[in-house]
């Protein structure tokens, strides 16, 4: 049975996520991590994938991974348990469909599961994952030095969460997070560790 992913057991490497998207910065996003040599895991949103599905599809066409964070970004524990059923299934669809790969993992908005939304992701065969350092980078007063020092320098087998849009926080953030993402990826580097997707560092 899949189980819950946070620390992972490895010691070359940091595995980097990012949530909420598509957003309108993607291609800024994935141009830096190209630069760096660096693959990720996007956590997508159904209704935003909906809104282009090309977005998606990009994200795979570049290397990275994709995963699930619901279609509306709806909290598990303010829902009733079918609505969150049917929105983790109708996320799947969609996002299946428009990168024409299945996906493995899931993350629930908040990264808060309830009792119908755990075992869901059971019936779907999906990893539950969620991370051991945040940068807090969807908060209105953060900053890209903000953002960059909250992850400050991970430790081998770190599971970081970045978000690559603005759809459910503050206006602009997904700005904030892309100005910090060189300084994030140099000090990791200059760690000696290299930037995973959650796929590449479970196989």
């Amino acid at each position: 049975m899949p189980g819950l992913i946070n620390q992972l057991p490895v010691t070359d490497a940091v595995a980097l996520t990012f949530d909420d998207g598509p957003g309108q910065r993607l291609d800024g996003f994935l141009k830096a991590l190209d630069g760096a040599g660096a693959t990720a895991t996007f956590f997508l949103v159904g209704e935003q994938v909906a809104r282009d599905p090309g977005r998606a599809a990009e994200i795979v066409r570049a290397g990275h991974e994709v995963g699930v964070h619901g279609y509306q970004h709806l909290p598990h524990l303010r829902h009733w348990p079918h609505d969150i059923v049917a929105d983790m299934r109708r996320a799947r669809a969609v996002i299946e469909e428009a990168t024409g790969q299945p996906t493995r993992f899931y993350r629930p908005p908040h990264g808060l599961f309830c009792l119908a939304s755990w075992r869901e992701c059971d019936r779907q065969g999906w990893q539950k994952a969620l991370w051991t350092r945040a940068a807090w980078d969807w908060d209105a007063t953060a900053t890209p030095r903000s953002i960059a020092d909250r992850i400050g320098t991970p430790l081998a087998g770190d599971v970081l969460l970045l978000h690559d849009a603005d759809w459910y926080s503050a206006t602009g953030s997904d700005g904030r997070t892309l100005a910090a993402l060189p300084v994030m990826l140099d000090r990791i580097a200059a760690a000696g560790l290299r930037v995973r997707s959650l796929g590449n560092m479970v196989d």
